[in-house]
């Protein structure tokens, strides 16, 4: 699993209605276990990363802790009615959804 990975998505940015993703703090994957520095990217950027292979998942946040994270889902594409959405879960839902990852408008920095 871990082999597979190549980004790791910490925090996201929805758009106005909250449906879909706008722009997401990723990090590359650099060995086994790092992290690399976080960088802006957008819905679309990660949309055709996804599609010509590269594996994505979330880096969710320890609870109570300030810099803990554990490696959390893949992100898949999901293709509902002519359109397309960013998922961790396999339900038909027409949204984004990537768990409770952090907003990005909430990050202290």
């Amino acid at each position: 699993m871990i082999e597979d990975i190549d980004y790791f998505v910490s925090a996201v940015m929805y758009d106005p209605s909250d449906v879909k993703i706008k722009r997401a703090l990723s990090h590359e994957k650099k060995d086994q276990y790092g992290v690399g520095y976080p960088f802006e990217e957008t819905r679309k950027h990660m949309l055709k990363k996804i599609k010509n292979g590269k594996c994505y998942y979330t880096l969710v946040q320890e609870e109570g802790t300030g810099f803990e994270y554990n490696i959390g889902e893949e992100i898949n594409i999901i293709d509902l009615e002519s359109d397309i959405y960013l998922r961790i879960d396999d339900k038909k839902e027409k949204r984004d959804y990537l768990g409770g990852l952090q907003r990005l408008r909430d990050l202290p920095y």
